[in-house]
Formats: C-alpha cells, structure tokens, sequence
C-alpha cells in the first residue's frame, strides 16, 4: 500500500471537511503506531465536541486506502452525538434489558458507517 504524503492527507482532510459539511469543526490529522497487538487497526478519531475539535489518527504503516479510513473517521464525527447517546443507552442498560447487547451495537455502528463510507466515496 503506497502510503500517502502528509500534505496529500491535508488535502483530503480539506476536501472532505467540506463535502460532509463539518466547517465548523477544527480538524487536523496525527499519524500514530497503534499499540494493540490482538487488532490491526488503520485508524480512529479523537472528537473534544466543546472545542469542536477533532484529530483524526492514521497508521503509520498502512495497509488500507487511506482516504477511505479518512472518510470512514470523519463519518464517525458526523454520527458523534448519535453515537455517543446511544452507547450511553447501550451502556446503562447493560445489566438489564440490553444486557450484551453493547458489542452488537458496535458491530452495527461500525456497519453503518462503512455503508456510508463507501456511498460518499462512490459519489466523490
């Protein structure tokens, strides 16, 4: 996988703030190596919703489109407040109605936002 120049990245990080209408939002983009040993993970996003910040973190090797995993952390920024009230649901009801269910949350949320990922790459 070719890895991207930081400022082609800047670029992108541009292009796509303004194409999902997130102007308002401060962003820029921090190249990290991810720690875990049990997952290989491309990227996540690091969201300070008071300041109306964001940084997005990208692997130092990696092993996907990296305008992909750009587009897919920014979805999860569009989708941050929803996200964030229904994790809380997910996770104060953990011991009773929705026990277990957080992980199938997870799964359906990291669903959706790859469905919408792959829709706002395909209409670039």
């Amino acid at each position: 996988m070719k890895k991207l120049s930081e400022n082609n990245l800047n670029s992108l990080l541009k292009f796509w703030q303004k194409r999902l209408l997130l102007n308002d939002w401060n962003l820029s983009i921090k190249i990290v190596e991810f720690k875990r040993k049990d997952y290989r993970q491309s990227g996540d996003i690091k969201v300070f919703p008071k300041k109306m910040k964001a940084v997005v973190l990208l692997t130092n090797n990696p092993f996907r489109d990296e305008e992909s995993v750009l587009v897919h952390e920014l979805v999860h920024l569009v989708l941050w407040d929803y996200d964030i009230f229904c994790e809380k649901l997910a996770l104060e009801n953990s011991k009773t109605k929705l026990k277990g269910k957080h992980g199938k949350y997870m799964d359906k949320l990291e669903s959706t936002v790859d469905h919408l990922t792959k829709a706002f790459l395909k209409n670039r």
